[in-house]
This record gives structure tokens, C-alpha cells and sequence, in this order.
């Protein structure tokens, strides 16, 4: 193949449209993206949620588990490519590239998992992986749920860490790069 075959070649390459992500299915309403914005990427979240033993604010005389901290790491297929280890904050392990979301919705997604969320999301860098993206979605959650027993005066500041795992749908607007 000659350079000008090889130039038109990758003409063409960038000038196809990207094979369109869909939307994760199952959404409750309130869950769903804006209709002006697309999914640009899915990621797959895996490690855990840390959990501690703690007395109720609401009665000294009953315990609980409260969440503390998440500690994963996203995955694109086999390459981990992005932190999630502080709540509400997503991080690009290459470029060092930042996201907050603020959840405006959830969705249960039964006693033992994590329930489903959407988030408004806000860039904090304006390049690398989460330049542009304006929702952020957590489906398909399995585990990652506060422990259902265990918790007492005996092991009051216990720490739980259940593991869960969980797709990431990352949004920008329609047309973003």
C-alpha cells in the first residue's frame, strides 16, 4: 500500500462515526441521562466499600454500619484505567484527570447490592479522560451493600469491607469530542 493509499486509509478511519455505546436498559426515570447527552464511555468499577461499626445517632442504644469510603479501581476490558477512592470522586490513573458527580437519583438494586445511581458530574480538569462529561451512571451493581448483621457494642469501630462490582457509564453532551 502505497502513502497515498495509507493516508486515505486514515482519513477514513477518523471520519467513520464511533460505534455508538447503548444505554444501559432497566433505568428507572429518574435515572436516565438528559436527552441532549450520549454515552462516551463505560467503564467497570471492582473492589469494595468500606463500612464501620457505629453507634446510631438517632438511638445510643442501637448500632450500624456506616459507609465510609469506596476503594476501587475502573476498568476498560483488562486495563485498569481510572480510581474511585473517595466518595464522589473518579480519577484517570494515566493523565491525572478528575471528576466529581453528585447523585440526583437511585434506583434499588436488591438488599445485598449497591443501589443504582446518576449523578451530575463536574470535570475538574478540562483535559484527559473526564474532560466534557456531564452524567455519570452506576448500574449493574453487584454486592457492595452494608453488611446486614454484625455490628454491636463489641466491635463498636470495626471496619467491613464488602466487595461489589459495577458498570460505569460515562455521558457527555451529543457532539461533544
Amino acid at each position: 500500500m502505497g502513502n497515498r493509499s495509507l493516508l486515505l486509509a486514515a482519513a477514513l478511519a477518523f471520519a467513520l462515526p464511533a460505534a455508538a455505546i447503548p444505554e444501559p436498559s432497566g433505568l428507572a426515570l429518574g435515572l436516565q441521562a438528559p436527552a441532549n447527552e450520549t454515552p462516551a464511555f463505560v467503564l467497570t468499577g471492582n473492589g469494595v466499600y468500606i463500612y464501620q461499626c457505629r453507634q446510631s445517632a438517632l438511638d445510643p442504644n442501637l448500632y450500624e454500619w456506616g459507609f465510609v469510603v469506596p476503594d476501587a479501581t475502573l476498568y476498560e476490558g483488562s486495563r485498569s484505567v481510572a480510581r474511585h477512592a473517595t466518595v464522589g470522586l473518579y480519577e484517570s490513573i494515566s493523565d491525572r484527570s478528575s471528576i466529581s458527580g453528585v447523585v440526583r437519583g437511585s434506583q434499588a438494586a436488591g438488599t445485598a447490592n449497591l443501589p443504582w445511581v446518576s449523578m451530575r458530574a463536574q470535570p475538574l480538569s478540562s483535559n484527559g479522560l473526564f474532560a466534557g462529561v456531564t452524567t455519570i451512571q452506576r448500574v449493574n451493581t453487584n454486592g457492595g451493600a452494608a453488611p446486614g448483621a454484625g455490628c454491636g457494642p463489641d466491635n463498636l469501630g470495626a471496619e467491613a469491607r464488602v466487595a461489589y462490582q459495577a458498570d460505569y457509564y460515562f455521558y457527555k453532551q451529543r457532539g461533544a469530542p
